[in-house]
């Protein structure tokens, strides 16, 4: 990507940020099987723990995407950061149930500041054409986060679980100082020069990207992908565990890694495999991605060939990201820039639902022995997924070339 000095610090400091992010997404698995270990939580237990961290993204979303259209991103992202470095010392401060619960509750508001608040970034520092490319970058962090809490945050929780929150905390107090200092310019465009010129903003109305028909149907098919996502995130150790019988910390640890690295591999290329191969077809290489997640989850947790079932979850979760990472990409070419934030909040919205049922549902149909029943249905999730894709119209499609936009 051809980017000017400015472009390239608001991206490393995105992404900075969202590699912390994701760590603290992906370290909870392995502190909820830690925690089940050590206090003898249930899977219940921990299962809330996961969904009220996504109701306060939520409550925090709902109004979010809007005030960010409406009044910029600076002031959100600064908070959120400065919630996060906190509540995550606190998290790593306590060992009742209650208080585990509670404090995981407001890391979700610290969150849920920077996932309102990048997609406005994007927007407003890059040309629309190099939005998909550092929009899949922004969504690779993901994959990144993973592999850290695969390697250094599973070791930390497994010497001591509280150290690795104080690691996080410390990595959010250093992402504070950066977009404090290095992107304290970037708030205000410049020109060319130093980020792309911004126009004079219509106010969006607070509604505006709830009537949008191709927001919701991007919502909807970003709820049931994210639930698959969340799914295989927390409960993959324990999967591992009970349908595989992976006891080695070892051999679990290399699985999720190599899990991670794929997961980065898909999501930082979906940008460029999209724009070059896929163009004008995106919604469709949804569908089919979705589809192929499917029967690679089936196959991952049916077959009684190892090696099979470790190569089926590994096409998965590339394919599972590449189409992620397409519904994420979309939005800048489908939905009108003035409510992009808003957007972007909405389809938040559907993931953090999605991110609320899925351990749940997970548990609903998990049995002591066996995950399967609990795979199938994510394999319907990930269809419906790509069903929902199907029905998005692009712009020049819908009647008139002006409703909903």
């Amino acid at each position: 990507m051809k980017l000017t000095k400015n472009q390239w610090i608001v991206f490393g400091v995105i992404c900075f940020i969202g590699i912390f992010a994701n760590l603290d997404k992906s370290m909870i698995g392995f502190t909820a099987d830690k925690l089940i270990s050590t206090y003898g939580f249930t899977k219940t237990q921990m299962g809330n723990l996961s969904s009220v961290f996504y109701v306060s993204f939520i409550l925090v979303t709902i109004p979010g995407g809007w005030l960010v259209d409406r009044f910029g991103y600076k002031q959100f992202v600064v908070i959120s950061l400065a919630l996060l470095t906190v509540f995550s010392f606190l998290f790593g401060s306590v060992t009742g149930l209650g208080a585990i619960v509670l404090l995981r509750f407001m890391v979700g508001f610290g969150q849920a500041g920077y996932t309102n608040g990048a997609p406005k970034i994007i927007s407003e520092h890059y040309q629309s054409d190099q939005c998909a490319k550092v929009q899949s970058f922004v969504v690779a962090t993901a994959g990144i986060g993973g592999i850290l809490a695969s390697t250094v945050g599973e070791s930390m929780i497994n010497s001591n679980w509280h150290y690795a929150y104080y690691f996080l905390s410390a990595g959010y107090l250093v992402a504070l100082l950066a977009v404090i200092f290095l992107m304290k310019d970037n708030f205000k465009d410049k020109g060319a020069g130093n980020a792309v010129v911004k126009a004079p903003q219509q106010k969006a109305g607070f509604f505006d990207a709830w009537k949008n028909k191709n927001t919701l149907l991007l919502a909807l098919a970003v709820l049931f992908s994210n639930l698959v996502g969340v799914a295989m995130l927390f409960w993959l150790p324990n999967v591992l565990r009970i349908n595989f019988n992976v006891e080695n910390q070892g051999t679990l640890s290399k699985i999720m890694v190599a899990f991670y690295i794929i997961m980065t591999i898909a999501m930082a290329s979906s940008g460029s495999i999209i724009t070059k191969f896929f163009k004008g077809k995106e919604l469709k290489f949804i569908f089919v991605s979705s589809i192929l997640t499917a029967v690679c989850l089936v196959v991952f947790i049916t077959t009684p060939i190892y090696m099979l079932a470790i190569g089926a979850l590994y096409v998965s979760v590339f394919t599972m990201m590449l189409a992620f990472s397409a519904l994420l990409s979309v939005p800048y070419q489908l939905v009108p820039k003035q409510i992009i934030g808003a957007a972007f909040a909405v389809l938040n919205i559907g993931a953090f639902v999605g991110g609320i049922i899925s351990p749940q549902l997970v548990s609903l149909f998990a049995q002591p022995t066996s995950y399967l029943y609990s795979f199938i249905c994510l394999s319907v999730c990930m269809i419906i997924s790509g069903a929902c894709a199907l029905f998005v119209k692009k712009p020049v499609e819908i009647v008139g070339g002006t409703e909903n936009e």
